[in-house]
């Protein structure tokens, strides 16, 4: 299957427990993490930033390319996070959509519902092929439907949110993208994750009482205090031991120093 752009090299494969697949055997996987059911309802309030981080896991799963206003964003990026966004939906049961020769069956309507979702209704949604890094979700024109192979995926990235500013009508989230292949399992089990690949900033806006994916751009990390660059005031105040002893010598040398010039000065005087 064509790749949609190589955006580095993900060929190890992912922890158990933490890989994203599309389908199993038996059916379309239940996936553990809540669903995206739509940025609106998920975030409504919420400071909890493991909402947020369930929210992106589809949106960085692609890596999609920056954009400042989502009417500039690709086309195939957005319906490919939708079709993401949509498999991970705990609503999904395995009987929900058939499943063909070349795999699930999942309706273009039920992907367009979902891309309202996330990026509202700004923008309409152009059905097409969607090309992905080593997969394919074929778009069927007659029957308006998409196929999507029975496959899995390592991730390009996973999510972790770890700053959020709001406004009125906005939300900006600072999002540590983690490298799919970087979690290991430490000597305790636990999944260790890896140093942030790069950080990025999502921007949710309001509208209608909903929120929605509105811009995906760059950012540095944030900015962290430097331990130790300050001292308390007191610390400050109070003089070293050494500094002390230097400053008693410097003060004895200059009262000597004093005295003697003073007792020249009588004696030439006399």
């Amino acid at each position: 299957m064509a790749g949609k752009k190589h955006k580095g090299s993900h060929k190890a494969a992912f922890p158990i427990g933490m890989i994203i697949a599309l389908l199993a055997a038996v059916g379309l996987v239940t996936i553990v993490v809540s669903a995206a059911k739509g940025i609106g309802a998920a975030v409504e309030k919420s400071k909890n930033y493991d909402e947020y981080n369930t929210l992106l896991t589809p949106v960085v799963l692609i890596d999609p390319d920056n954009f400042d206003d989502i009417t500039k964003a690709q086309m195939s990026e957005l319906l490919d996070i939708s079709i993401w966004s949509l498999l991970r939906n705990s609503d999904i049961t395995p009987d929900r959509y058939e499943s063909g020769e070349n795999g699930l069956v999942v309706p273009a309507e039920d992907v367009e519902e979902q891309f309202k979702k996330l990026f509202g209704t700004e923008i309409t949604p152009v059905h097409a092929t969607v090309e992905g890094y080593g997969y394919e979700f074929t778009y069927d024109e007659d029957a308006g439907v998409y196929n999507i192979p029975l496959t899995g995926i390592i991730p390009i990235y996973t999510p972790k949110v770890v700053d959020k500013t709001e406004t009125s009508d906005t939300i900006v989230l600072t999002v540590a993208c983690l490298a799919g292949e970087g979690w290991e399992q430490g000597d305790d089990g636990q999944m260790k994750e890896p140093v942030p690949d790069k950080y990025i900033k999502v921007t949710l806006r309001e509208k209608d009482g909903n929120q929605y994916i509105s811009a995906i751009q760059a950012t540095t990390a944030p900015e962290t205090a430097t331990v130790g660059s300050t001292l308390p005031p007191e610390t400050e105040a109070e003089p070293s031991e050494t500094q002390t002893e230097e400053q008693t010598e410097e003060s004895t040398s200059k009262t000597a120093t004093a005295d003697e010039s003073n007792s020249t000065e009588n004696t030439t005087e006399t």
